[in-house]
């Protein structure tokens, strides 16, 4: 039967005669045969062809064969061929040379057939393994190298991540982090592998979480744990500060009860958003708040002022036009009506008492006042000192049957017996247009 397997076998003999013998019994085998009579022409050959398995003989002319073993072994291209010597040679002290020289077998002359093929599929079966070992050893090298190569990027990447990054066990203690939770935090590598991470959390979150993982532990869930934050958590840094953060926790598959929690500073997202709706609220010409946002503290402090009982100090709304603007732009500009806008807008502002007072441009030329915790008789002094303020201005208006620029305003003082929020904004309007219909430049205040 043909072996299925078939390799090259490279045959030194100076005897044809041995040559023809072995070609014909290996060719039996399926195997391809090559053939040299001498030691050099049996290197030129194996360094070319590089067979699978030499048969070497030890006697002939030139180099012998122990010679020819040895330059094949020295030799890094054909030195993990395996070499059989095949003699009439059988001393002891001829097999022991043999096998020294780098021989892995010896066969004496006169050999018989079985012998020589089940020695040779013998040890093409070791060569062919070791040939398999050393592709898998390559490809071994190949993966650790990727494996390293990959391993390196991926701590480039923790080591350069903004976010912070920990690995922490069951209970909390810090195992591994990244420099970022560092940065973050305050304290050196050294310190965080002695704390606690949920220490760098305000409560309740600290004791939320560490139940959150001890509820995981207890279910033995081996699909992993995933915990992402939907709302703002405090957390501490080492100087006490605190600051906002967004933080998910997930089970490291693979390792028991190993939890990483990946850590996101949200501060400068906060002040952007705190930036975007400052400016939201905001009239962009005089810098003060706009109608949107006047509103909703209108209704807020008109509600506090209804749960009030006093009735010395209260509430009041003022609602100031300028009179004839739209004659004013048409005659100056809109440029100079922006200028007077602000100036009218600036005097109105340095006439408020109170922090808890503001003023807001409620559109075009038409502004609204709070007047808080003041008594009645203080309310109608402000007004008078708002309106006097914006006539002193004494911006040129040749429109106006004064000019100059003045306001008209309408005021109500709200105490806990009043209406409601919108009943009140109506009626400090209704006061306003009064205030126009009966010569303008005035304050009607109730």
């Amino acid at each position: 039967m043909i072996n299925t397997y078939t390799a090259q076998v490279l045959l030194v003999d100076d005897k044809p005669a041995n040559i023809s013998l072995l070609t014909s019994i290996l060719q039996e085998q399926g195997h391809q045969i090559l053939a040299a009579n001498n030691g050099e022409q049996a290197i030129k050959i194996a360094t070319h062809i590089l067979p699978d398995l030499i048969l070497l003989d030890i006697m002939m002319p030139g180099i012998d064969g122990f010679e020819t073993c040895r330059r094949l072994k020295n030799q890094p291209r054909t030195q993990l061929i395996p070499i059989i010597f095949i003699s009439a040679k059988n001393e002891v002290e001829d097999v022991l040379m043999g096998f020294s020289v780098g021989g892995v077998d010896y066969i004496n002359k006169p050999f018989y057939a079985e012998e020589v093929c089940s020695r040779v599929k013998n040890h093409l079966k070791i060569q062919k393994l070791h040939k398999d070992l050393l592709t898998s050893e390559a490809k071994m090298s190949h993966l650790l190298a990727n494996y390293q190569h990959q391993s390196e990027r991926l701590q480039q990447i923790v080591d350069h991540v903004t976010n912070g990054i920990v690995e922490i066990d069951h209970s909390g203690q810090i195992i591994f982090s990244n420099p970022a939770v560092e940065k973050l935090f305050g304290y050196t590598e050294e310190e965080l592998l002695n704390i606690n991470f949920f220490e760098f959390l305000v409560e309740p979150f600290a004791q939320l979480y560490q139940k959150k993982i001890a509820v995981h532990i207890e279910s033995r869930d081996e699909e992993g744990f995933l915990d992402e934050t939907l709302v703002e958590i405090q957390a501490r840094r080492k100087d006490g500060s605190l600051f906002p953060i967004d933080f998910s926790l997930v089970k490291i598959a693979m390792a028991k009860d190993v939890y990483m929690a990946v850590i996101h500073d949200v501060t400068a997202h906060k002040e952007r958003e705190e930036k975007l709706r400052y400016l939201s609220n905001i009239d962009p010409l005089t810098k003060l708040v706009n109608r949107r946002y006047f509103d909703q503290q209108f209704k807020k402090e008109w509600q506090r002022n209804k749960r009030g009982k006093s009735n010395e100090n209260q509430m009041a709304f003022f609602m100031i036009d300028i009179d004839f603007f739209k004659p004013f732009n048409d005659t100056y500009g809109h440029q100079a009506g922006d200028v007077c806008l602000v100036d009218v807008a600036n005097s109105i502002v340095s006439h408020t008492r109170r922090s808890s007072d503001f003023v807001a441009r409620l559109g075009g030329e038409e502004f609204g006042v709070i007047i808080t915790e003041t008594s009645r008789q203080g309310v109608i002094q402000i007004s008078e000192q708002i309106r006097s303020a914006v006539e002193t201005l004494n911006i040129l208006h040749s429109g106006s049957e004064q000019g100059i620029v003045t306001i008209s305003l309408g005021g109500v003082i709200i105490n806990g017996e009043c209406g409601s929020a919108e009943d009140l904004y109506k009626k400090a309007d209704q006061l306003m247009y009064q205030a126009k219909e009966s010569g303008r430049n005035k304050c009607i205040v109730v």
